[in-house]
């Protein structure tokens, strides 16, 4: 008698158990089938064959097409001992949707923050700006792929013929961006014409997420980490920097610094200094600090009482001087040339 059961894995074997999806995010989609009724003589061979198969690409259930590159999650062979299948067993395969490149579909955000720096001026005064950091995530890469679309994330990638620049089309207008080190672009936006332009995707080094540029970005770092299922996420950090930068100062107050005491007026000819470490300095003829760019010469000697002293100067304040002292009255240095 010929054995009724099954001794091979055939597409038309497969049959549905559950399919699940969060519609909000499409990574979680999920397809289980199974064979069932298999001959347990040949099940080893069969799970051997099965084990080698990482991705499957259209599979079929109850011989419908579902569509696309799915990984295989898990396969767990049962025996099936109830029913018309006892004696037999089963192969239980469980599909996740995965991807061989990372474009938009498998892309999501996976941090975006912003945080201050400084540009330091003078020991009073800095300006600060504004450093912006979107790290990417492309998530479920197939093994054999994720190299190659690490390579295309992880430098400003050239997608078109023109050398050195890579072309988009934003508002009816051409924004083309050139590349000077291969890290950091710069972008300028030109006439509507003969501009090429490429389809806008996640290999494009400024691409966040759908319809979000990040204006001259840096590559910060570019990495990928392994699923447990055998599967890739590619992750990819852009920073940009703040064009407009806001000046803060700092109240400071140490021995050996010297500061600009009150506000001197527009071509005064007298200014008083704070700080000295020596209360009783001497100022003498000739000497010279700066207060910004302004350099000013002491006219005549001056003795300092408890650090503070007041010397007759040439020039007279200057304008700059006035404006620094008004913003930040009691807290302008003076650099000494020669005390």
């Amino acid at each position: 008698m010929a054995n009724k059961w099954r001794a091979s894995v055939e597409d038309a074997y497969w049959v549905f158990v559950r399919y699940s999806i969060n519609p909000s995010d499409a990574l979680t989609e999920t397809l289980v089938r199974k064979i069932t009724g298999i001959d347990k003589s040949v099940l080893a061979t069969l799970i051997t064959a099965q084990k080698a198969i990482t991705t499957v690409t259209d599979p079929v259930v109850d011989n419908q097409i579902y569509s696309g590159t799915w990984t295989v999650k898990t396969l767990d062979p049962n025996p099936d001992e109830s029913g018309n299948t006892a004696g037999s067993a089963d192969i239980v395969q469980v599909l996740i949707k995965g991807f061989t490149t990372a474009n938009p579909d498998n892309l999501k955000i996976a941090r975006s923050r912003a945080y201050p720096f400084e540009q330091n001026e003078n020991s009073w005064m800095y300006y600060e700006r504004f450093k912006s950091e979107i790290t990417s995530k492309w998530s479920n890469i197939a093994a054999a792929n994720i190299e190659d679309e690490y390579d295309k994330v992880r430098r400003i990638f050239n997608t078109s013929e023109q050398h050195g620049q890579v072309v988009i089309q934003e508002n009816h207008r051409y924004t083309i961006y050139y590349c000077d080190d291969g890290v950091r672009v710069f972008n300028y936006v030109g006439d509507t014409g003969s501009y090429y332009e490429p389809t806008l995707d996640a290999t494009s080094p400024y691409y966040v997420n759908d319809r979000v540029l990040i204006d001259n970005p840096i590559i910060r770092e570019a990495w990928y980490e392994q699923n447990g299922d055998g599967t890739y996420d590619l992750y990819r950090t852009l920073e940009t920097t703040s064009d407009t930068a806001i000046m803060r100062t700092r109240a400071l107050q140490y021995a050996g610094m010297t500061l600009i005491s009150g506000s001197p007026i527009l071509d005064d000819t007298v200014l008083t200094i704070t700080g000295l470490e020596n209360e009783t300095e001497v100022v003498y003829k000739n000497a010279r600090f700066r207060i910004g760019s302004d350099t000013y010469r002491v006219l005549g000697d001056s003795t300092a009482v408890g650090g503070t002293v007041t010397v007759d100067v040439n020039p007279a304040v200057t304008q700059a001087t006035e404006d620094a002292c008004d913003d930040n009255a009691n807290n302008v240095q003076c650099f000494w040339d020669a005390l």
